[in-house]
């Protein structure tokens, strides 16, 4: 009954994005050509060919999570299980995914636990490398807005969130799931290898957009800010139960985060082409995989 509700969800927010985007274009559609037209060839491919290097960087992470439980695949056999599940990310449930690679990985011989564990490693050092470093970025790069906001804030506020997190803080520390989250914070540490991967991921993927804002903004955008602002806006859509992929909340974060910069509507463009050149670097490489398969099978 919850796995058709939350499906339900998931499809109706597919139908209110999918809603949106085709109102936006009727509305807006002259000012969709400016912006494409006002994109070099030469930045287009930039970006494209940086999603595609974020993309592999992925693929290593998973790789590397599986080296820290000594799980022995190669790289290429890697590529392929990465690639051809991820499309079913978007298939409202958000669940695909990991059935595919689940189905996947017990082909390759990997134990129920191995999978279990890994899978969380892999995800766990992707979302939070991508949390942790967007608020950081962000907060050093806008730090004078965020002490403007903060000093905005009641006190009494302030000392609420303070008392809550202490009282986390303190379950954590002597209640009854305190060995279960000691056992997994070790387990979850980052590598320096897979720290570093992780940086590169989200240095591609910034890059990715952040080159694409350029011919479009009368005023200089940093790209350590852009890459801090899309590290955030992965995380909160990976999170969000509802959205697939995280499609309409990614792509919100991007145009909040732009609105000193570049003008609504325009950054509205701009975050959806790099979402469509984000699923067709997604295509290319699950077509590419597909044929791989194709052409070994052939032959055998």
């Amino acid at each position: 009954m919850r796995l058709n509700i939350k499906t339900t969800l998931k499809t109706l927010w597919w139908i209110l994005v999918l809603v949106f985007i085709g109102f936006f274009l009727i509305g807006n559609l002259h000012r969709v050509e400016t912006v494409i037209h006002q994109l070099p060839l030469s930045t287009i491919i930039y970006s494209i060919c940086a999603l595609a290097i974020g993309k592999l960087f992925l693929v290593a992470i998973m790789h590397q999570s599986l080296q820290q439980y000594q799980v022995k695949l190669s790289a290429q056999h890697c590529f392929i299980i990465y690639n051809l599940t991820q499309l079913g990310k978007y298939i409202p449930g958000s669940i695909w995914q990991f059935i595919g690679r689940i189905g996947l990985y017990k082909e390759a011989g990997l134990s129920n636990q191995a999978i279990r564990d890994t899978i969380l490693l892999e995800t766990f050092w992707v979302v939070f490398s991508a949390l942790s470093l967007g608020l950081c970025l962000i907060s050093i790069t806008q730090y004078e807005l965020l002490i403007s906001l903060f000093s905005q804030l009641p006190s009494r506020l302030i000392i609420f969130a303070i008392c809550i997190a202490g009282i986390v803080l303190l379950i954590a520390s002597f209640g009854p799931w305190r060995n279960i989250i000691l056992d997994y914070s070790r387990r979850l540490t980052y590598t320096p290898a897979s720290l570093m991967i992780s940086l590169f991921i989200w240095f591609s993927l910034g890059f990715s957009f952040w080159i694409t804002l350029l011919p479009l903004s009368s005023i200089e955008i940093g790209l350590v800010y852009i890459i801090g602002l899309y590290a955030l806006s992965y995380a909160v859509g990976f999170v969000v139960p509802f959205a697939p992929a995280g499609i309409g909340i990614r792509e919100t974060i991007l145009v909040f985060g732009l609105i000193p910069y570049l003008e609504t509507n325009t950054s509205i463009i701009l975050a959806t082409l790099n979402r469509v050149f984000y699923i067709t670097i997604e295509i290319a490489l699950a077509s590419i995989v597909m044929l791989l398969k194709y052409h070994t099978t052939s032959y055998k």
